[in-house]
């Protein structure tokens, strides 16, 4: 664990420290066998008395589906015993859990959505996935509005997932809205995206990032030589990258697991630290911007469209 100087105009007698934790996996096709393996891994966590804890994507089933009927039939209700049980985990453990998990919907359709409980067993705010990826597309419905800014005891947290990380602007809106904590849940065989983007999340916004990657096979085990052979991907690819991470927001990594094995990663932060967006030479990275220069940014590309 490391820790990060204050930033200017906080001294260290008033920092205010919380400890946050991130989760990191293996999960498959069946659904008890999943719960079982998070609620293991939460106690886990919660031995180091956070007051945040950050779960992976799709910790309900393995993203891999026969087809859209089943995807919903594995989805969870949003008052499932799969997701009661995580809330009283909360509840139990007296911290802020968030998890992600495919949702059913009440007009048969499913979402990847990532939820927040407080430490009380009840549902602070739930974030759907704005960027699908690939074959969720044929299987998930994408969100409908941005995902919510909560206010906490622990500070303001920001829930996002995923391929919403590869770009920029889902992590900027939160960051704009207020975020000081980002809480990014990841089922990805990316190398890239441990590497370069959820360091730049954070950097680029001045926020903590909070990131609980897979491990594992990212398809069902039984599927695992058959999907290698016919896509010409050897196994390891099709693997959890591992490599959870708590970054600062100067892009020091205070914390971060390696890319095979289950582990609970922590750090003690203060969330006013994202307050400053202010870089070394005075900057301030969000009164510099210039959204009358962005508007191609608000353009939806044309159908086909190739640049």
């Amino acid at each position: 664990m490391l820790s990060v100087l204050p930033p200017r105009g906080i001294s260290m007698r008033e920092r205010s420290s919380i400890r946050v934790a991130a989760i990191q996996l293996a999960s498959g096709d069946n659904l008890a066998a999943n719960l079982r393996g998070c609620l293991r891994m939460i106690d886990k966590a919660a031995l180091l008395r956070p007051g945040l804890i950050v779960l992976p994507e799709f910790c309900n089933h393995v993203s891999w589906y026969e087809d859209r009927a089943h995807c919903f039939r594995v989805s969870v209700t949003l008052n499932s015993g799969f997701l009661r049980a995580i809330a009283a985990k909360a509840r139990d453990h007296a911290t802020h859990i968030v998890i992600n998990c495919t949702v059913q919907r009440d007009d048969g359709v499913a979402t990847g959505t990532s939820l927040l409980y407080g430490p009380d067993g009840e549902l602070l705010a739930a974030s759907d996935k704005q960027l699908l990826m690939g074959h969720q597309n044929n299987f998930l419905q994408r969100a409908k509005a941005p995902g919510p800014v909560t206010t906490t005891e622990i500070g303001r947290l920001g829930l996002y997932t995923g391929t919403d990380g590869l770009v920029c602007e889902t992590p900027r809106s939160l960051a704009l809205r207020g975020a000081q904590i980002l809480c990014n849940s990841l089922s990805s065989a990316a190398r890239c995206q441990n590497n370069l983007h959820i360091p730049a999340r954070a950097t680029e916004n001045r926020v903590f990032v909070v990131a609980a990657n897979k491990v594992g096979p990212l398809v069902p085990k039984a599927l695992l030589a058959a999907v290698s052979q016919t896509t010409g991907t050897p196994e390891h690819y099709l693997h959890g990258a591992g490599a959870s991470q708590i970054v600062a927001p100067d892009g020091t990594v205070l914390a971060r697991a390696n890319a095979s094995d289950e582990q609970v990663i922590w750090a003690d932060i203060d969330p006013r630290h994202a307050n400053d967006k202010r870089r070394l030479d005075s900057t301030d990275l969000f009164r510099s911007r210039r959204p009358d220069l962005y508007a191609p940014l608000a353009q939806q590309s044309p159908p086909g469209a190739t640049y």
